[in-house]
């Protein structure tokens, strides 16, 4: 059962591009200029400058300097000086989260633009527009306005605003589902950010690709992307770029911590997000601030910190609705909700997620729908309602299906091999220019040299040169289709792990999970009819264990199917936990595992063959538990002249071969020693024990 839902999108807005214009740091020499400039209207153009280059760092500083400027506009009468403080106001408010103060600044600078002709200005207001639109949670308006703005960088060939066009528009595409066309927009993005060496625009490329990877629940791969882009933000980027690395990364340590049950990750996601809400208070980032404690909610969740998490949960609701930011309302009811969920304040729980189930309707936001969905599901489920709580799972699993199905994986990871492939292909063309470069200088020395030869002398280094050019194009030849071979071969392989691991998601994601359920509801019903029914109550806890048992298969599976390779120590480590499990329930029974020490354990199976061997050892140790009565059970691995020989002993009661009816399990053991090529060897007799071996 998961622990906490998260919101991974939220944290994303901080990485808009928002002004289109140069960001000039706040020194003393900007303020001398001010004070000591004697021209009224350049002395405004540095207020803009001033307003401008706060917006990084204080935005209340921000706010006061464009203020000023639109005072000593309106008392020059420029119009020009006008546009420059209405714009720099609604980007302000916008950051302010005052967005009805940012629309009125907007729609007087369109008014003002078109009124004037100020074409100059339209990139400028459609890409700080679309931001307001995306805060309204009018995800595809605010395309739209990115869209617009990229046509006109496009046409004035203007590859910085480009850039960050295409991440707003991935921004925009990923809120909506559209996961392939959002990573498209964002490799755009990283293509002009390389070519540009522009390290800020790379940085918020990598982090948004990291993003989509966390939608699709591929923590691991998002991780590089993140960490990358957070140490390039600590170099160049401003307070808002820095605490949204730390919050986007804190969202990823969270889930990876989620996932794998792994509580060092939790805690590096509490210090990332106590990061962010440090440096947002510094800073006056009322939205940074708000992500904080959604996440810092979120994570204590995850700790099982639940009074803290209410705690923060009420802060980042309190700040939302202050705010009149319905995205963050509606994040924060989700979170406050599920978190009265896990400490049992159910009607409080069902009140904040049906709110926040309306507001994630209301914006059309599938993802967060799915996830409330999932959430009530739960509730449903902890309270016995079973029958809504099956309805609420029903719903989430047909948003789940139409956003993150196994077609968009794939061409996800596709589009993906297609970009590395291309920067592959382009770093393989610059080395062989380097190399026809130092050919072509070394031919021109030796062409210098051989006119002081006699022609005869000429000739036979001539001959000698083209033999050798003839002989190196054939080297080459032969190293570029080796290298096609390999790169076909790679491209096989990875396919073919990409395809595995989607099998065992899929199967730990939806069976897997549909089983814990039935246990769930199979545990609620014995508590409903133990003291009814004995009979119907041994039945159905005859059910509930073949359903662990099922689940226990179902991990050895996935577990070996996330493997290209199993070596003879993953085989040991498997092996000694089903012993160390079979210690707590039966204590009186000595467990030995004995490798040869000269083994090497770095000895590989492929998946399909180590499978079958953990199997056959597994069966074994099965029948010796259940049957044998053994006091003794050894697993011992040595060294022979053909291989590996596996033997598992036992001092147990024995059985006579010839009297013996071979059930499923001999007959399975011996199907699988087959499928190894090799031949299961089973020696006992009555009163002395039981010997099992085969040679790998």
């Amino acid at each position: 059962m998961l622990k906490t839902i998260g919101f991974t999108c939220f944290s994303i807005l901080c990485f808009f591009y928002a002004m289109a214009q140069e960001r000039l740091p706040v020194t003393d020499s900007i303020h001398a200029k001010y004070h000591s400039e004697t021209n009224p209207v350049t002395q405004c153009n540095t207020l803009y400058e001033i307003g401008t280059s706060y917006l990084k760092s204080n935005i209340d500083s921000s706010l006061t300097a464009f203020k000023q400027l639109e005072a000593c506009a309106k008392k020059l009468n420029n119009d020009t000086l006008r546009i420059k403080s209405f714009l720099g106001l609604g980007k302000a408010y916008t950051d302010k989260s005052k967005l009805d103060s940012a629309q009125s600044y907007f729609d007087d600078a369109e008014r003002l633009i078109d009124a004037i002709q100020a074409k100059r200005f339209k990139k400028i207001l459609y890409i700080n527009r679309g931001i307001l639109f995306f805060y309204k949670t009018r995800y595809t308006e605010a395309s739209g306005e990115f869209e617009k703005a990229l046509a006109i960088a496009i046409q004035d060939n203007d590859m910085d605003t480009q850039s960050r066009c295409y991440n707003n528009i991935a921004i925009c595409k990923t809120y909506l589902g559209a996961f392939e066309a959002a990573l498209k927009m964002h490799m755009e993005s990283v293509k002009i950010a390389e070519k540009q060496q522009d390290s800020l625009s790379l940085a918020k490329s990598y982090n948004n690709i990291g993003l989509i990877y966390i939608d699709l629940k591929e923590f691991k791969k998002a991780e590089p992307y993140f960490l990358e882009a957070l140490e390039i933000k600590k170099q160049v980027g401003s307070t808002v770029d820095i605490v949204g690395g730390y919050l986007n990364l804190g969202v990823n340590q969270r889930n990876l911590g989620v996932t794998y049950d792994d509580s060092v990750k939790l805690s590096e996601a509490r210090h990332y997000f106590q990061e962010a809400l440090r440096l947002s208070e510094a800073g006056g980032y009322t939205n940074g601030r708000n992500n904080a404690y959604v996440n810092l909610a979120l994570v204590e969740n995850s700790l099982e910190q639940y009074k803290t998490a209410i705690t923060y949960g009420k802060r980042a609701l309190e700040a939302s609705i202050q705010a009149k930011d319905v995205n963050k309302e509606m994040a924060a009811r989700i979170n406050l909700g599920d978190s009265y969920r896990l400490d049992k304040q159910f009607a409080l729980a069902r009140e904040q997620l049906n709110q926040g189930y309306e507001l994630a309707k209301a914006s059309e936001n599938l993802y967060v729908q799915k996830e409330v969905l999932h959430i009530l599901s739960l509730l449903n489920s902890d309270q016995n309602k079973f029958k809504p709580a099956l309805e609420y799972y029903k719903l989430f699993q047909t948003i789940n299906d139409s956003i993150a199905s196994s077609e968009v994986k794939n061409k996800v990871n596709e589009l993906e091999a297609q970009y590395q492939t291309e920067r592959k292909e382009k770093e393989i063309q610059r080395q062989r220019a380097d190399i026809a470069e130092k050919e072509l200088i070394l031919n021109t020395k030796n062409t210098q040299l051989t006119g002081l030869i006699v022609l005869l002398g000429v000739l036979a280094i001539l001959g000698y040169l083209v033999y050798k050019q003839q002989k190196l194009k054939h080297t080459q030849l032969i190293r570029e289709n080796e290298l096609k071979e390999a790169l076909v071969k790679i491209e096989t392989q990875n396919k073919l792990h990409e395809q595995r691991l989607r099998i065992s998601r899929d199967l730990h994601d939806n069976i897997g999970a549909q089983l814990t359920f039935i246990i769930s509801a199979i545990e609620n019903l014995q508590y409903g009819f133990k003291t009814k029914n004995e009979k119907l109550t041994v039945k159905l806890e005859g059910i509930s264990g073949f359903a662990k048992e099922t689940i226990s298969e179902l991990r050895d599976t996935i577990w070996a199917m996330n493997k290209s390779a199993i070596s003879l120590e993953d085989l040991q480590i498997r092996i000694l936990n089903f012993m160390d499990k079979a210690k707590v329930a039966l204590r009186d029974i000595h467990f030995e595992f004995d490798l040869d020490a000269s083994l090497n354990r770095d000895v590989t199976f492929n998946s399909v063959k180590g499978m079958n061997i953990y199997r056959i050892i597994q069966e074994a140790l099965n029948n010796a538990l259940k049957h044998a009565k053994a006091k003794s059970i050894v697993v011992s691995v040595r060294k022979v002249d053909e291989g590996l020989k596996i033997e598992i002993s036992d001092d147990g009661k024995g059985f006579d071969l010839n009297e013996m009816n071979p059930g499923n399990g001999i007959r399975n053991m011996r199907k699988r020693a087959e499928e190894c090529h090799t031949e299961l060897v089973v020696n006992s007799s009555a009163g002395k024990g039981t010997n099992i071996s085969f040679i790998i």
